[in-house]
């Protein structure tokens, strides 16, 4: 794919054209590229789409990367795109999935959400900027950046996910995880635990667990700070969250304890355990 010097979208831009011309600038090679802008389904000057080569036109004009003229629900013109710049980006072809099931309304079957989405605040942009799409693009790029970092951590959970530890306590099935990104109650919880434990890079612990649970870790607590005293841990006030520093709230002393301790005195449901 030859690197495009112009890369033009459709006016008042939807998510899948910001996606499209994000993965050009992000993974294509593109980043200084300009952005230009037609109405929807016409090309740059009238010219026969794809006739210039250093011109890419995406959601729009019918060519390579426009989908439009396809009845297949699995494309969208960040697939396209996506298939040409990245086909091996795992986080890439999940952020595109979601870009593309919203392209097709495929996103919230029946009722729609209720709270905000990515799509309302791209609307809220074309709201600000409406003659001034190129604007859109550049307050939305960092928005796909993060949303593809997120991505992209979820990968690195799911893999350290794999070496997870299970272990039961009077509450029920506990998960311990260690990873560079902390703990996932999601992951923890659709595996059937009532409680989580992690440690993350920076020596930040923590213990979680379900909202509706029985769960009380009052007790934990304070056999915790029986053997690692002068950590700083935390109790939530609803007895279910139990922490030792946070990316919000720096610990001013880290816990010395491994998490096989930490798990150890989750087995134990906060009675006494030799140190």
């Amino acid at each position: 794919m030859v690197t495009p010097k112009r890369i033009v979208g459709h006016l008042s831009p939807d998510l899948d054209c910001l996606a499209a011309m994000w993965i050009l600038m992000r993974f294509g090679n593109a980043k200084d590229a300009d952005l230009l802008f037609v109405p929807a389904g016409r090309t740059l000057d009238d010219l026969p789409v794809d006739s210039l080569p250093d011109v890419v036109h995406v959601d729009t004009g019918g060519g390579c990367f426009d989908h439009h003229h396809s009845d297949d629900h699995s494309l969208s013109a960040a697939e396209l795109v996506r298939r040409a710049c990245a086909p091996d980006n795992e986080a890439l072809l999940r952020l595109v999935d979601q870009v593309t099931r919203i392209d097709h309304a495929e996103a919230y079957p029946g009722r729609q959400p209720v709270f905000f989405t990515i799509n309302d605040l791209i609307s809220g942009y074309n709201a600000l900027y409406p003659n001034r799409p190129q604007h859109v693009v550049q307050a939305m790029l960092p928005n796909l950046d993060a949303w593809y970092e997120n991505e992209a951590r979820q990968i690195r959970l799911e893999r350290a996910f794999a070496r997870h530890l299970e272990f039961n306590t009077r509450w029920g099935l506990g998960i311990a995880m260690q990873s560079d990104d902390g703990g996932s109650s999601r992951l923890a919880y659709r595996h059937g635990a009532v409680l989580y434990a992690y440690r993350d890079r920076q020596g930040h612990m923590g213990i979680a667990a379900q909202q509706r649970s029985d769960v009380d870790l009052e007790g934990v607590y304070h056999e915790l700070m029986r053997l690692d005293a002068q950590a700083d841990w935390y109790l939530h006030p609803s007895h279910r969250l139990l922490l030792c520093g946070t990316p919000k709230a720096p610990p001013t002393q880290r816990s010395n304890l491994s998490l096989d301790d930490l798990v150890a005195v989750l087995r134990s449901g906060g009675s006494r355990v030799r140190k």
